[in-house]
């Protein structure tokens, strides 16, 4: 008879059991050895399963062969180090893309019951307090509830433009990756009635004229690139020179996560500036794809107020 719970009845005899131990060895070494690369969310995203499952079922397996080590021992024998440790070293907070694929997959996930049917010969049938789902998180807070879903309102409607800064990609020597990542992520989170993107080199005068075209037409222009201390990042210059009024307090947003999380500390060095002209919010995002996006995601929920508040019209009632 099959076992739909652990893929097959090929699996439900004795086995070679030194062989098995081998393997189950060279994957934990393999998991310890890329804790700076493979996230646990990521894991169980692709695979539905964590290293978190591992030390779950090698707890049982400890149970079911007589030795019965602690739930804590079993996650110190998985990880190399005590959980906490770990977590302060390696685990960072999930992205919202990281949790969508949590969440889209979770009806396959690895399933941990507390008592443990042990398939194997030899073994016997146990009951452990092994903590049950969900992995990868300590609380048991759905991975849904942490996705963000559309910007806290009052929002708006966005007539939205994403400016590009970057002499090689207006060259056409590499695709602009920036600008469509800037794209995804408001559509993500926000209705949008328009859009319109471009690419300019680094020159203060062509991005100036941008801002200036767009302004009267758009309610929330993203640059992305030249916010660096490099000869021709001049990004900030020239917004400031198109802006009617300063708002430091959004990028004090950006500032605010990159102090309290190691990953964001290069937001500290960006020279981004954000304000208004006319009834546009113009922000400053950095070049690269990922920080354009992270920083964006922060921002979301402010910008979409501030648009509401510079363009009436476009503003939308609150939403549950």
């Amino acid at each position: 008879m099959e076992s739909t719970q652990y893929g097959g009845e090929d699996l439900d005899g004795p086995g070679n059991i030194v062989a098995e131990a081998f393997a189950f060895r060279l994957l934990v070494r393999h998991l310890r050895g890329v804790s700076d690369k493979a996230a646990n969310i990521d894991i169980m995203g692709s695979a539905g399963l964590c290293r978190n499952c591992v030390a779950k079922w090698y707890h049982a397996g400890t149970h079911a062969s007589g030795q019965g080590v602690s739930y804590d021992d079993a996650l110190e024998y998985v990880y190399g180090e005590s959980y906490g440790s770990w977590k302060k070293r390696y685990q960072r907070p999930a992205t919202p893309e990281q949790l969508e694929k949590f969440e889209a997959t979770k009806s396959w996930h690895a399933r941990h019951e507390k008592s443990v049917d042990a398939w194997a010969s030899g073994f016997k049938k146990v009951s452990v307090s092994t903590p049950a789902d969900p992995c990868c998180y300590d609380d048991e807070t759905s991975a849904a509830s942490r996705i963000p879903k559309r910007a806290a309102l009052p929002g708006a409607r966005l007539r939205l433009g994403v400016l590009t800064v970057s002499d090689r990609a207006a060259a056409g020597t590499y695709d602009d990756a920036s600008g469509p990542a800037v794209i995804d992520e408001v559509r993500r989170v926000a209705p949008v009635d328009r859009i319109d993107s471009t690419i300019v080199p680094d020159d203060l005068e062509a991005i100036k004229a941008i801002l200036l075209e767009w302004a009267p037409d758009h309610n929330l222009v993203l640059t992305t690139g030249g916010t660096g201390f490099g000869p021709r990042d001049v990004t900030p210059e020239a917004t400031s020179q198109v802006l009617e009024k300063q708002a430091p307090g959004i990028i004090d947003i950006v500032h605010a996560r990159a102090l309290s999380d190691a990953d964001h500390a290069d937001s500290l060095l960006s020279r981004a500036v954000a304000g208004v002209r006319g009834s546009c919010v113009i922000v400053n995002l950095p070049g690269r794809p990922e920080a354009a996006r992270r920083n964006l995601a922060a921002l979301m929920p402010t910008l979409s107020k501030a648009v509401a508040m510079v363009d009436p019209p476009s503003a939308l009632p609150p939403v549950a």
